[in-house]
């Protein structure tokens, strides 16, 4: 239980063995998701599709607790955090497979309504957080979070929903992120936020909006950490518990 005491850094499997080590080495704790059976190839293991943590809780779908109980209950005894289990419809392609990919910013959640876990809309309501409806399903994979009330996206319509909610938003070049096979990969899936830290899976100075990203996040309080060297990888997020 030692172990999970520790913070952690939930990161997928394509993450690379130097982006791994260094995470070890600034003191977090690295799982690596198993995959789920119930998503295709490519995105099986990505975090941010197959779980959300928010509002002291962590949602995740039924046959992926099924599949992984041990290392579930374990996160959340050695944090505090509240099961949430979904049995709701978790179909193979998109928008079906988007159930808890959502971008919590301070008390707002970014999200697709029309398709995003119930369980988590709930609970946002419960709390009081404001929800802004966007068109993407895959709202964390294409949000970058700096800090309760700033983003960084690729993404115009998400860009011009933050802005029109009060969230200051960095709008950046599209691509530049790998993510095999598909032709690129985004920015919230390259990425995950720790207290004053956001760190990039890839140098972030080989992105062409790079002087962009890192004077905003400056503007905010945080300082901009790239775990490797080349280019950005979109491992579906790093999330921190």
């Amino acid at each position: 239980m030692g172990y999970f005491m520790a913070t952690l850094s939930l990161v997928g499997n394509l993450i690379r063995e130097n982006e791994t080590e260094a995470l070890k080495s600034l003191g977090y704790s690295v799982v690596s998701m198993p995959p789920s059976s119930a998503l295709p190839h490519p995105m099986a293991t990505h975090t941010d599709m197959l779980l959300f943590i928010g509002f002291g809780c962590l949602f995740t779908h039924r046959s992926y607790y099924n599949e992984n109980f041990a290392l579930i209950d374990e996160i959340c005894d050695g944090h505090g955090l509240t099961k949430i289990i979904s049995d709701e419809n978790l179909l193979f392609s998109y928008p079906h497979d988007v159930l808890f990919n959502c971008a919590l910013i301070g008390n707002k959640l970014i999200c697709n309504p029309k398709y995003i876990s119930r369980h988590i809309l709930d609970k946002a309501q419960k709390n009081g957080c404001e929800v802004i409806s966007i068109k993407q399903g895959y709202a964390k994979c294409s949000v970058c979070t700096v800090g309760n009330n700033a983003i960084i996206t690729a993404d115009k319509g998400i860009h011009n929903a933050a802005i029109a909610h009060g969230i200051d938003s960095l709008l950046i070049e599209t691509g530049h992120i790998s993510l095999p096979p598909y032709e690129y990969g985004f920015i919230g899936g390259a990425s995950g936020e720790c207290r004053d830290e956001i760190y990039f899976c890839g140098d972030v100075k080989t992105h062409p909006s790079s002087r962009a990203i890192l004077e905003f996040i400056d503007k905010h309080g945080k300082k901009a950490i790239s775990l490797s060297d080349g280019e950005l990888l979109d491992i579906g997020s790093i999330l921190f518990v």
